[in-house]
């Protein structure tokens, strides 16, 4: 993100953010909603499409769920607005999370699937990656492992790239993990333990407090069949948990873990971590959370025969399904009326776009005959004629105006006037559309201006001889005319290579010294000269 052309006050608290993004603290959500504010002061959507996001981020981490909906929604309006693309892979990538953890998987994948759609138009590799990561995930929670493969190495792929980055090599060693964890679920162990060995080289190993990576070695020393190792682990990951604030981004690991006791008949461990997860899944306020722990309670209960907890804890189910249930709606609700939201977003974007082009277009074309007017002329006039100059092409200005005009408009009306200059611009439009080397606009008044790029003295004086031949034949009265009956024009060119010492202004005064050279002599004519001719009579045609 580019603050560079806002002040101050603006970059410190973008910087403060960045700086306190892993801690998420007071003083992080603080700074965000004063840069909030701010941007609604200044209503300036970049401001506020970066704030939101990361606002979001930080209600991510406390699990308040209400508050980062919000953020999110109010964040892609204004990310969209913007044009911050990377921001909208993010925020979308974020959505998809959030309705993971609430078990809406159709949701999510649109979420995902809409993240990836940007992160593929605009190029951003790094994020795309990280939605790749969450796919891979969601696949492998619904034992789908191929396809969780596929996306996992597509991300490992990318954060390779990013290794020496700090959270660039985190990803990679949390998609590293996964990928192990589908491994063993494919009974590779194999290859479960070459992902271990690259989670070591990446320099993740034992000590690491990736509560995922804690899980995947502990359920490869339990296939080695290495128990001390593997309690020890787990006991690693018993203490981690303690010190858990939230494990929103680890939920498939965390119940992994309690799988994983489960299936080892490690019910005193259970026992000692159930407390820790029911507060942490309350404060959630995540009914699907909330369930996904009942289920392993009830496992639990039953296995160590506790009958009378086990009914309760059924009964507890029972509820919270009826819960889950309205708050599936609600999800789709909501993200129904994001869809529509940004739908609104689109189609206010392309009025505005629609708005945009009239405007530029406007600005930069002749309101009665539709050619370049001087703005466009003099932007692409500096264009051409650096090209010419370093290619050492040739380059030629011709300036014709209609010969004998004020009479005519004094004979036939303003109105008649300016059909003829109209007549006249659509010959011209069909020279540019004709050939891509020729470009014409109104210079003014009845004057007329046409460059012509890369082409030779024949070249132009053949084309210079067709366009006032054209006009001649739109057959025009002229009563005001001392050349013809008809409307004609007189044309001054000058054609050569630029050199390094010359400027545009040098081909326009060469070729209006040439009109006025040919309009003393005779009108109807056409008129080329070289810079270095002083005469021109002998190019007169």
């Amino acid at each position: 993100m580019d603050f560079t052309g806002y002040d101050g006050e603006i970059q410190k608290l973008v910087n403060e953010i960045m700086d306190c993004r892993s801690k998420r603290d007071g003083t992080y959500m603080e700074n965000c909603r004063r840069l909030i504010k701010i941007g609604k002061e200044r209503e300036d959507s970049y401001l506020l499409g970066f704030a939101c996001y990361y606002l979001a981020e930080g209600y991510f981490r406390l699990n308040d769920h209400q508050n980062m909906i919000a953020s999110l929604t109010e964040g892609i309006v204004n990310q969209r607005e913007a044009s911050q693309w990377r921001m909208l892979v993010r925020s979308h990538n974020l959505m998809g999370i959030d309705a993971v953890n609430r078990g809406n998987t159709a949701v999510a994948l649109d979420q995902y699937i809409t993240a990836l759609a940007y992160g593929k138009k605009y190029d951003y590799p790094y994020e795309t990656a990280l939605v790749n990561s969450n796919v891979g995930r969601l696949y492998m929670a619904l034992g789908e492992y191929g396809a969780a493969v596929h996306y996992l190495k597509k991300a490992a792929d990318t954060f390779w790239d990013y290794r020496e980055d700090y959270f660039g090599i985190g990803n990679l060693t949390i998609v590293y993990a996964s990928l192990g964890r589908c491994s063993l679920f494919q009974n590779n162990l194999k290859q479960a333990m070459e992902y271990e060995e690259k989670i070591r080289q990446a320099g993740a190993g034992e000590a690491s407090d990736y509560f995922m990576i804690q899980v995947l070695f502990a359920r490869i020393r339990q296939e080695q069949e290495r128990q001390q190792e593997r309690d020890q682990y787990l006991e690693n990951i018993a203490r981690n948990l303690e010190s858990f604030q939230t494990f929103l981004d680890s939920r498939e690991e965390v119940f992994d873990f309690l799988d994983f006791l489960l299936e080892m008949g490690k019910y005193q461990e259970l026992k000692k971590v159930f407390p820790k997860l029911e507060r942490m899944t309350e404060e959630s306020g995540i009914t699907n959370l909330k369930i996904e722990l009942l289920r392993r309670q009830a496992e639990y209960y039953q296995a160590v025969q506790e009958r009378a907890h086990y009914l309760e804890v059924c009964a507890k189910l029972y509820e919270e399904g009826k819960c889950l249930k309205e708050e599936g709606v609600s999800v789709i609700h909501r993200a129904t009326e994001l869809r529509f939201s940004l739908e609104r977003a689109k189609e206010k974007e392309k009025e505005l776009i629609k708005e945009k082009k009239i405007l530029q277009e406007r600005s930069e074309k002749d309101a009665l005959t539709g050619l370049a007017n001087r703005y466009k002329l003099n932007d692409f006039a500096g264009k051409i004629f650096d090209r010419a100059r370093d290619r050492g092409d040739l380059l030629s200005i011709e300036i014709f105006d209609v010969d004998f005009f004020k009479e005519y408009n004094d004979t036939y009306g303003h109105q008649a006037g300016d059909d003829c200059l109209k007549e006249v611009g659509k010959i011209l439009s069909e020279f540019m559309q004709r050939d891509e080397n020729i470009f014409c606009a109104r210079y003014g008044g009845d004057e007329f201006i046409v460059i012509y790029y890369g082409k030779t003295d024949e070249e132009i004086l053949k084309l210079a001889q067709e366009l006032r031949k054209r006009v001649l034949d739109l057959k025009l009265e002229n009563k005001g005319s001392k050349v013809s009956e008809y409307v004609t024009v007189t044309q001054g060119i000058q054609n050569s290579i630029p050199k390094h010492q010359n400027r545009m202004w040098d081909y326009l005064y060469g070729a209006d010294k040439a009109l006025y050279h040919v309009k003393k002599k005779r009108k109807n004519s056409i008129c080329l000269i070289h810079k270095n001719e002083d005469s021109a009579e002998s190019v007169i045609l």
